[in-house]
């Protein structure tokens, strides 16, 4: 049961409040010194991690005399880092009522709560927020032998941690020991930049006024090209926190090939890189797409939720069938909430990446480790031989007690290949690394450079992503790969695929001449086993369609990347299927698929306001008006249709737009005139019964006198 504290524990008693306050009053004075001899002789030795500072890191398993004693350890311990901690959350006993958990958060966990505020017509200062969700935080749980347990911790911030020299501990010097084990001495203090590991990255936008040259330079970019899109992110005192970017080029090739998507976070890696990261894929040349760009310095969930949003905005509001991103629980938050339909999976690369930093010792130890672990990744052909594998690692290295092994293997249906075969990524080889920024960061970069000189390399370097994707479209134009053999299911795949993936396909063709096939049902679906002729023990399931001519292996290799695998092919072979049935060749592997896109209208979702259906539309537009061009601009003669179908598409919108301005004129006048004849005065009517009595007098005037006249007579 959770509770808030009560007035009884005076230094905790607010659940919100700020433990490295210095307003707090009283002060708060730790001593240290004594703290550290407790910590040295209750935590045990293989869990205390010491950093060049002497501070100890904290690490589950470490005990502590009191929960005071963990309180303020984590207090030391944040000072030195930078940043605030408070306390967030206790649990009492059911027995005695006693306080027997305790938890402690970075101060900018969670988030404010949306308060109603009064106008009581007095000027208020608008205040920015301190909550931004991160996750840091430490529970420490008492056991039963009195001491304090750490069962919960997580060290990763999503934000930019205080710099060194701007962190002041809330401690009395003088009662700080210089050998404390806590806090080190004033010449390897704070104000050391090279002990400071803490993963900071410093605000590109921040100084020189670099913020103003970006934004110049994503409006010049936007004049140039209207199909240009660019969004910032700015936060309550109207700093520029994110930014986001995506030229024409990079917003059509998603339109064919944005099935499959990558978010590079490689910057995070190292705190010396720029916080840049790409929406990446893979084109018809199997080489690295650029969806977007990105400049994230707020790592929350609240800022993921805006850059994907902006994302999927920019390309027209088309989800991808797979998205793989950095292990990172922030962002899994906002990828459920924007891609609801998307499967989203961790990068077999990056988890490969973390296994080097986890067990970097492991590693040193068993020096064949490391190749075992990338063999059970990468060449198991099903879930059984995987976790076979898996298991024999453990055993034979003595690891089933690695919290990081066990974690991996809780979600391997997440990151795996093998658990992972119906869901398309174009790995065309379980060996084949996707091109990371990783390099190109570590040749050109760090997080000194100056933005804009930032920008200005990688423009070239998408110039020259782009340039060889023209030598490629060249390539396959005006050479073809040479046949090896007659088949003319060979000869129409070179005819249909680029050259690069008909390498891939003519492989696959060729090795499937070595396997023989052994029918194992009749009827309608037939199936088959597919086996290598030198080896005998290891089959595939083909099963086979007649009527459609359709055929799916048990190795799911279409499934996973769109070509055919050998067994297939060799079982159509058998069957005698000599051409390619059209369900099997994959528009996206054809030298074609930029030239065929058809323009559509796109799906926007509904409820969106009018000025956000003003822009949905406008992204619409220029997408097409890329592929016109495109289409437009290869010789004179297409260049003149297009521009007259061009202009005359103009001036039928024009007239469009001046017909629709008529109509909304004209029933503006009709409005007016409505509303003019309910104001113009009717003329008043005198009752009827005011009228009788005096039409009444004089009839009896007009009777008195016709008596009077009877009676002279």
């Amino acid at each position: 049961m959770e509770v808030t504290l009560t007035d009884d524990y005076s230094l905790l008693r607010d659940s919100a409040m700020d433990l490295n306050d210095n307003s707090t009053d009283p002060p708060m004075v730790l001593a240290l010194d004594a703290l550290g001899d407790e910590l040295n002789g209750s935590i045990p030795a293989p869990l205390i991690l010491v950093d060049s500072n002497g501070i100890v890191e904290p690490a589950i398993g470490m005990e502590f005399d009191s929960d005071e004693a963990a309180k303020e350890y984590y207090i030391a311990y944040a000072n030195h880092v930078g940043f605030g901690v408070r306390m967030n959350k206790s649990r009492r006993s059911r027995k005695d009522d006693t306080v027997i958990m305790r938890r402690f958060v970075c101060t900018r966990e969670g988030f404010h709560s949306k308060r109603v505020i009064y106008d009581d017509g007095k000027k208020k200062r608008k205040r920015g927020t301190t909550r931004e969700g991160c996750m840091a935080m430490i529970e420490v749980i008492r056991k039963d032998h009195g001491k304090w347990l750490v069962t919960k911790l997580e060290t990763e911030h999503t934000h930019m941690v205080a710099l060194p020299d701007k962190v002041r501990p809330r401690v009395d010097r003088s009662m700080i020991s210089p050998n404390s084990a806590l806090i080190p001495s004033e010449p390897n203090g704070f104000n050391n930049l090279k002990n400071f590991n803490r993963g900071i990255r410093v605000n590109p936008f921040g100084e020189g006024g670099e913020a103003q040259g970006l934004l110049e330079y994503l409006k010049r970019m936007q004049a140039d090209n209207p199909a240009f899109f660019y969004a910032i992110q700015v936060d309550n005192n109207n700093c520029l926190t994110n930014v986001f970017w995506a030229d024409s080029k990079s917003r059509m090739a998603y339109q064919c090939f944005g099935d499959a998507v990558t978010f590079d976070t490689t910057y995070k890696k190292t705190k010396y890189m720029m916080p840049f990261a790409t929406f990446r894929g893979i084109n018809h040349h199997l080489q690295s797409v650029t969806f977007g760009c990105a400049l994230l310095m707020d790592e929350t969930k609240g800022s993921y939720v805006w850059l994907f949003e902006t994302w999927l905005a920019a390309m027209g509001g088309r989800h991808p069938l797979s998205l793989f991103t950095d292990r990172d629980k922030a962002m899994e938050g906002a990828i459920s909430r924007v891609f609801p339909r998307t499967r989203h999976c961790f990068c077999k690369w990056h988890i490969l990446s973390r296994c080097k930093q986890k067990l970097c010792d492991v590693y040193m130890k068993y020096p064949t480790l490391r190749r075992e672990l990338k063999d059970c990744i990468n060449d198991s052909e099903t879930m059984e031989e995987f976790e076979t594998r898996w298991e024999y690692i453990l055993d034979k290295y003595n690891l089933w007690d690695n919290a990081w092994l066990q974690s991996l293997y809780e979600i391997r249906p997440l990151w795996a290949s093998i658990y992972q075969t119906d869901l398309f990524f174009p790995e065309l080889s379980p060996s084949q690394r996707p091109e990371s920024l990783n390099k190109f960061f570590k040749r050109n970069f760090n997080a000194k450079i100056s933005l804009l000189l930032f920008i200005s390399k990688f423009d070239q370097a998408m110039s020259s992503q782009y340039e060889r994707e023209a030598q490629e479209d060249l390539a396959t134009v005006y050479s073809k790969p040479l046949l090896k053999t007659p088949s003319p299911i060979e000869r129409q795949a070179v005819d249909i695929y680029t050259n690069a993936v008909f390498e891939k396909f003519q492989e696959e063709f060729v090795e499937s001449l070595g396997y023989h096939v052994d029918k194992m049902e009749h009827g309608p679906i037939s199936k088959y086993n597919v086996m290598k002729e030198d080896d005998n023990q290891k089959g595939y399931i083909v099963s086979f369609n007649d009527s459609d001519q359709k055929a799916s292996c048990s190795c799911c290799k279409f499934e996973r990347c769109g070509i055919l695998c050998r067994h297939v092919l060799r079982v159509f072979f058998v069957v005698g299927v000599r051409v390619l049935p059209e369900a099997y060749v994959l528009k996206r592997w054809t030298r074609n698929v930029l030239s065929n896109v058809v323009l559509e209208e796109r799906v926007t979702e509904v409820g969106l306001s009018f000025q956000e259906y003003l822009v949905a539309w406008y992204n619409d537009l220029c997408l097409d008006a890329v592929k016109f061009g495109m289409e437009g601009a290869l010789s004179s003669e297409t260049y003149k249709v297009a521009k007259l179908a061009l202009q005359k598409s103009f001036a039928e919108v024009i007239a469009a737009k001046n017909n629709q301005k008529k109509g909304q004129q004209n029933l503006q006048r009709f409005a007016r005139l409505q509303k003019m004849q309910y104001k113009v005065p009717l003329p008043k009517l005198q009752p009827k019964k005011a009228l009788l009595p005096r039409l009444t007098q004089q009839d009896e005037d007009g009777r008195s006198k016709r008596n009077a006249e009877d009676d002279v007579l």
